[in-house]
């Protein structure tokens, strides 16, 4: 069942779902720069389908989002990174837009995740507009991470 956030219009900028036959977590975000305070409500949603749904992946979707989202990416690595990893998450699969600055906020949120995290227990792994690639890279780890 998916689960949307909207904004103070009442246009959905945050969808999220459980695949059970790929024991992941799919998010998609849709807008244009949208503010610290709605990035920080989608991912506190993400935070708790990681508790009623445990899982080591997590694909974030970002292709639908125009501008930088750099004021959000201290607070996801010094506040939501940890506590995905503390319930479980190990790998983080995100697709960016071409667009310049999409791509610019992904990587530095990469970059961030490298100091706060151990590599050998939580990755991040950056895709440009390509939802296959990624879903690849998490699939190649389902069956080696059949415990969880």
């Amino acid at each position: 069942m998916k689960e949307q956030l909207k904004d103070e219009e009442g246009k959905v900028f945050f969808e999220m779902e459980y695949w059970a036959d790929q024991n992941l977590i799919y998010c998609t975000w849709t807008g244009e720069f949208i503010p610290v305070d709605l990035i920080k409500q989608g991912a506190l949603q993400m935070l708790e389908k990681l508790k009623t749904h445990p899982t080591p992946f997590l694909l974030n979707d970002t292709r639908q989002v125009v501008g930088v989202w750099d004021e959000a990416n201290d607070w996801i690595a010094v506040y939501w990174m940890p506590e995905a990893i503390k319930l479980g998450l190990r790998k983080f699969a995100h697709i960016y837009a071409e667009e310049l600055y999409a791509r610019l906020s992904a990587q530095f949120m990469q970059q961030n995740s490298e100091k706060v995290a151990d590599l050998d227990t939580f990755e991040v792994r950056l895709f440009k507009n390509n939802q296959k690639e990624a879903l690849n890279w998490l699939s190649s780890f389902v069956e080696t991470d059949s415990s969880q």
